[in-house]
């Protein structure tokens, strides 16, 4: 991301959320579509507004900590670390947040996505703004 990029990400989190984009590569064999990864790092009680990833297919797995998801009007779901859930192009991610009120967790969310997204979170809040590619 660059800096402007990602002081408006920062500005559309809650304090304790951060996004890092790790990488972002165009698909050799299907160059329609990029795979772009994203670290998530929840600070105690931290979370994410509700949300949507556009057109894009996730695959989520939690690195540390336990982390509390929601996805469109489904069950509040808990993950700890090693687990996994995936979210398919238009799911609504109504939830994600932080299980423990005293430890951190973090979690990797792969995306897979046509080549022209370039946004990968879109708060469904107005004044909100996105995560975009760099």
């Amino acid at each position: 991301m660059s800096s402007s990029q990602e002081n408006s990400a920062a500005q559309a989190l809650p304090d304790g959320t951060k996004i890092d984009l790790l990488y972002c590569h165009v698909l050799p064999n299907a160059p329609t579509f990029k795979l772009a990864t994203l670290k998530v790092t929840y600070q105690p009680g931290a979370f994410t507004e509700r949300h949507r990833h556009g057109n894009a297919f996730v695959s989520a797995s939690v690195l540390s900590g336990r982390v509390q998801s929601q996805i469109n009007d489904g069950p509040v779901e808990e993950f700890g670390e090693g687990d996994s859930w995936s979210e398919n192009p238009g799911d609504i991610h109504s939830i994600s947040r932080n299980a423990s009120q005293t430890e951190v967790a973090s979690f990797i969310a792969t995306f897979v996505c046509p080549v022209d997204q370039e946004e990968f979170v879109i708060f469904d809040c107005p004044a909100c703004k996105v995560v975009q590619n760099a």
